[in-house]
């Protein structure tokens, strides 16, 4: 199928490097303790499981993505 297009991000990858990462956890950590606030694309991508709220559940399920590819 070839690469994604550019303007699709891989849930997750909150810093659009193209990968999914200790770099991504920290940012939404960041997020969930509001020290950083998301932009609503970033928002979306980071909400894995998709409950309009990013907290620990997210902070979770993005470890378990790096753990298990």
């Amino acid at each position: 199928e070839g690469p994604a297009p550019k303007d699709h991000v891989m849930d997750g990858d909150l810093n659009n490097d193209d990968e999914i990462n200790v770099l991504d956890v920290v940012i939404l950590v960041q997020f969930v303790l509001h020290q950083q606030f998301p932009e609503d694309d970033q928002f979306y991508n980071c909400d894995l499981n998709s409950d309009d709220q990013l907290n620990v559940l997210d902070v979770v399920q993005l470890i378990n993505q790096i753990l298990s590819p």
